[in-house]
């Protein structure tokens, strides 16, 4: 979807998907947690230093990099989420902070592993993002979180007429057409397409899809150049959402759905036309 803050409108927390207006890329700084690299270190030394026990090189690994972007209101810029606790569901013990920046960093995650990214911070809905599936080895980036302040979930929560379900999961996606991403500005989607979910949800959960204004319609029955939709009050559970259009196709998400957690699968990791 597009990168207008409406997006994760959609649902109370929702909106987060979309979005017109795209925050600047944000310059990767050092955070608490963040890998570092030690350049004294030879390659004479690394004989013996940098293999394990066995005296075997030491096994690749997997770092991360991303962004927590504070979602707001269309025509406002995009705030970014210092002093958020970032954890991986699948391993919850291994934690970030945010820098001033909303940057994170995680390192020496393993390779071909899977990973749900969480979002904790006062002041914001626990966020999820998709489940992604780690390379076999390098670098993992531009893994973004966009989340609601509760003020702004409570306000559009009113909007949509929803009552939260505190047992439920809200789920939002963009369905972005190719190469685009939050990191672009201006309308990110892709028109036209349709979303399912797998297993199905009776019709009350959505999908919704956002208009070109980033305000979820439920008299639309495809996406809007926004590209944003959500699915509400869903029960817990691993979900797989698919789009759907001629001529074109797009990856699938898998997403992990939790009480009271916001899942947020943004574009470059939503429902990206290949």
């Amino acid at each position: 979807m597009t990168r207008l803050p409406l997006t994760s409108l959609l649902l109370p927390v929702v909106l987060l998907a979309c979005g017109d207006s795209a925050p600047s890329d944000p310059t990767p700084s050092d955070t608490e947690g963040a890998l570092t690299t030690d350049s004294s270190t030879t390659l004479d030394e690394c004989e013996t230093e940098c293999s394990d026990d066995t005296g075997e090189p030491p096994a690749p690994t997997v770092d991360v990099s991303g962004d927590a972007f504070a979602f707001t209101l269309p025509g406002e810029p995009y705030g970014l989420i210092d002093g958020a606790t970032i954890s991986i569901l699948e391993n919850p013990a291994q934690t970030v902070t945010t820098d001033p920046l909303g940057h994170f960093e995680l390192g020496s995650l393993p390779p071909g592993g899977t990973a749900t990214f969480v979002l904790e911070r006062n002041g914001f809905p626990t966020a999820h993002t998709k489940t992604f599936t780690l390379p076999q080895e390098g670098v993992l980036d531009q893994v973004t979180f966009q989340v609601p302040d509760d003020a702004l979930f409570d306000l559009l929560a009113g909007l949509l007429m929803l009552e939260v379900d505190p047992t439920a999961c809200q789920m939002v996606s963009t369905v972005t057409r190719v190469g685009k991403s939050i990191y672009d500005e201006g309308a990110h989607g892709e028109a036209g397409a349709t979303v399912t979910v797998d297993p199905p949800l009776p019709s009350e959960h959505g999908p919704i899809y956002f208009n070109a204004s980033v305000i979820p319609d439920p008299m639309l029955t495809e996406t809007s150049e926004d590209g944003g939709v959500l699915l509400t009050n869903v029960p817990p559970g691993t979900y797989v959402l698919s789009a759907h259009k001629d001529g074109v196709t797009f990856e699938s998400v898998t997403m992990q759905c939790e009480s009271g957690v916001l899942v947020n699968a943004s574009p470059p990791y939503g429902l990206q036309a290949l």
